[in-house]
Parts: C-alpha cells; sequence; structure tokens
C-alpha cells in the first residue's frame, strides 16, 4: 500500500474530497474518512424537518431522505469509513487521537470538519436556545412547537440570526402556525426573527434581501432588525436598545465559527477561527518556517480563502465541494511526485433561499427569479446533489419520496 490519506468530516466538502480520491488513488493508497457520524446530512432539508408533522412523516421517514449512510455511499469504493469523535489533531506528529484511544498516522490530511455555532459571547443564550445544525436538532424543534400546540398554548417562537438558515426557519414555521390555526382557531402562534445588523441577511444583493422581506412579511413573521441581543433568560431576549421580546421557544441561528478542534494547533487563524490556506488549499503555519507533518489541507467553513475583491469566501455547500475538489486534485498530483498546480478559484456562487411553502428565491449570476420556479429549481438542485452521491435509480426514489412529504407539509401554500 503507498501513501495513507485521511479525511475529517463528513460534509459536503470532505465526503466529496474522499469519493475523487477513493476513486483515483484508492486501489494504491489507503484513503480514509472519519467522522463521528455513520451519516452524511443534507443540511438544507432540515427547516423541513423542523416543520413537518408527524401525521406527515415520522422520524425514519424523515431521517431517509435526510441522512444517507456513509457506508452505502462508498460501497464499491476502496475507501475505509471510521465512525469516531476526534479527540485531538496533532498537525505536528501527523496523528489523529479518536475517542476510543486510538491513533491514525497520516502522510496527507484533509480537514473538513465543518463550523460549530457561535454565540458571541452573550450572556445565558447557550443554555437556553435551540441549537439548529443537526437532524436531532430539527427534529427537537419540531417536537418542541409541537408539545406546545398540543398543551393549547399560542407558541411564541423567536428566531436569533437572519441569515439564510433563520429566514428559511422563520419562514416555514410561521407558515406551519398559519395551518395549526386554520385547525386550532385559538392557536395565534406568532414567529419573531431578529438581526442586529441593519437589516436580514446581510451581505446578499439588494433586490434579495427586498423579496424575501416582503415574503415574510406576508407570511406574517415579525422582523426585527438594528439591535443586537444582548441577553437570554428561559422566556426572555433583550436587545441591547432595551427592547424586550418574550417567547416559548428560542432558536439561535445567528452565526457559526470554525470548529474548535484545530485551535491548539500552529497554524494561522483568521476570521471567526479559521484557517488561513494558500490557493492551492493547503493550510498556513503560523510561522513560515513551521515544518508541519506530511501535507495538510483545509477545506469549507474550517479554512477562510478569498475571492478576488478581498472577501471571505461564504461558508457554503458550494465552496466546500469545490475547495475539495482542488485539494484531492493536488494529492493525486503529489501522489505521481508532482508539484500541485491546481488552485482555488472562488465564483459569485449561485443560491437558492426557501421562503415558506413552495416559494423560494434564487439568484443564479446576475438573474433574480422567486416564487414557484424557484422552489421547482431547488428541488432540481436537490436531485442533482444526490446523483453525485448514491446510484441514479436510488437518488430518484429517495428524491421522489422526498417530494411527496414536502409538498405534503408545504401544504399546496
Amino acid at each position: 500500500m503507498g501513501k495513507r490519506i485521511v479525511i475529517l468530516g463528513a460534509g459536503f466538502g470532505g465526503l466529496h474530497t474522499a469519493i475523487i480520491l477513493g476513486r483515483k488513488a484508492g486501489q494504491t493508497n489507503e484513503v480514509i474518512l472519519i467522522d463521528r457520524n455513520s451519516h452524511h446530512t443534507f443540511t438544507p432539508l432540515l427547516y423541513e424537518v423542523a416543520t413537518t408533522p408527524k401525521e406527515v412523516a415520522n422520524y425514519i421517514e424523515l431521517h431517509e431522505i435526510t441522512t444517507y449512510e456513509i457506508s452505502n455511499i462508498f460501497k464499491g469504493l476502496p475507501v475505509r469509513f471510521i465512525q469516531s469523535d476526534i479527540s485531538k489533531v496533532d498537525i505536528m506528529n501527523g496523528d489523529i487521537h479518536l475517542a476510543s484511544g486510538e491513533k491514525i498516522k497520516y502522510d496527507y490530511l484533509v480537514v473538513a470538519i465543518g463550523s460549530e455555532p457561535n454565540f458571541f459571547n452573550i450572556p445565558n443564550i447557550r443554555e437556553n436556545s435551540f441549537q439548529f445544525k443537526t437532524f436531532k436538532d430539527a427534529l427537537r424543534i419540531r417536537d418542541a412547537v409541537w408539545d406546545l400546540v398540543s398543551q393549547g398554548q399560542s407558541p411564541k417562537i423567536v428566531v436569533g440570526g437572519g441569515g439564510s438558515t433563520g429566514v428559511e426557519l422563520a419562514a416555514e414555521l410561521q407558515h406551519w402556525l398559519y395551518y395549526i390555526k386554520r385547525e386550532k382557531k385559538d392557536c395565534e402562534g406568532q414567529v419573531t426573527l431578529i438581526d442586529g445588523g441593519p437589516t436580514i441577511l446581510n451581505g446578499f444583493s439588494k433586490t434579495v434581501i427586498d423579496k424575501v422581506t416582503r415574503r415574510l412579511t406576508k407570511l406574517g413573521v415579525c422582523v426585527l432588525n438594528g439591535s443586537p441581543i444582548g441577553n437570554v433568560s428561559n422566556n426572555k431576549v433583550v436587545l441591547k436598545n432595551g427592547q424586550e421580546i418574550k417567547f416559548d421557544l428560542f432558536i439561535w441561528s445567528g452565526g457559526v465559527k470554525a470548529n474548535s478542534l484545530m485551535q491548539s494547533n500552529p497554524l494561522k487563524f483568521e476570521e471567526k477561527g479559521r484557517s488561513g490556506v494558500t490557493p492551492n488549499m493547503t493550510c498556513l503555519p503560523f510561522d513560515p518556517k513551521l515544518k508541519l507533518y506530511g501535507k495538510v489541507y483545509g477545506i469549507g467553513d474550517i479554512v477562510c480563502a478569498y475571492s478576488e475583491n478581498g472577501l471571505p469566501v461564504p461558508m457554503v455547500a458550494r465552496a466546500a465541494i469545490s475547495q475539495g475538489t482542488v485539494a484531492a486534485k493536488n494529492i493525486l498530483e503529489e501522489l505521481k511526485g508532482k508539484n500541485p498546480t491546481h488552485i482555488y478559484k472562488p465564483i459569485n456562487y449561485p443560491y437558492i433561499i426557501p421562503v415558506g411553502g413552495k416559494y423560494a428565491v434564487a439568484k443564479i449570476g446576475p438573474i433574480v427569479f422567486s416564487g414557484f420556479l424557484g422552489w421547482l429549481v431547488k428541488g432540481l438542485i436537490e436531485l442533482g446533489y444526490l446523483f453525485s452521491l448514491i446510484p441514479t435509480g436510488k437518488a430518484l426514489k429517495v428524491w421522489v419520496r422526498g417530494l411527496k412529504i414536502f409538498i405534503q407539509n408545504d401544504r399546496l401554500g
């Protein structure tokens, strides 16, 4: 066996990197992917999971259409999957320490361990909030909302953070509450979306912001901008301007930071604790004279790459996949004894923001469109992603099953 290539994290970037390396180098080299979960989660569907009633889909059905077993994805590929928590990454000695005590040595390392919630040192926010990053997080939110409704309450839900995740979740929650009210006349649930900036979706185009804001208003979401959250108790958010908003359920989606697992390593860290990287996606040591063990690549939310205008590349799936492709191609060149020549070139990534029901706002290049067409394009993109992971027939089956459930969930809205 030749070299050992270890990939940390089975998110968008890590998984695609492992697939490429498994196909191109797995026969003569050892390719290992390590993740704490047995499955890959398609995170863009989590807002649907959080708002799909139990009578529409149970846990097993939602799990099957939102998460994909890694062992099945790698079936027939020479990739070894290790399900384990990672206790330490030692890039000076080339060791990955697993929670079991086992050490995995590497020749090449691809760090794709993603991000974790950033609470910005806001007092009491962690212990008084629901997070929204995993499949289990989404289910907890769904169950909490339904418990409140079942107890005869009119849920007051506050979503902290007006980025795309907060917008998607707030819109779908308000949409769900509207239909609960049609069945339970005395249910007057309300969703409030809070963002400390002057507008939601900071950094997005004005056209997109305007369209999304109008849609949220139409759905009945209360949008509060202009004052950051100062404190959170078990039933009340206090803004820095003194305004108080009471809640039954508070969900934090106000930001992420790089996974703290790498912080003990002598790397050059930049904004939000993300590691600096070269254009070919190798991690930069704190001291240029410092010699790291083997070759260390970083991709996705864990790193900070810059676009031509000098701004950090957004933490989106498409960027992670592109970066993973660059890292994989460079490793393949190095395995052949060549210098890595592939460079990551950020682009103006297209994006689609679903805003309740069969409505989404999409921006592809300079073109912005919204409504049912945006929702339709979103579904086709999801299908294309499934095709890249699992066999065509199975991908189509999973997609159709999910479409059926989520059409019911969208309540023809």
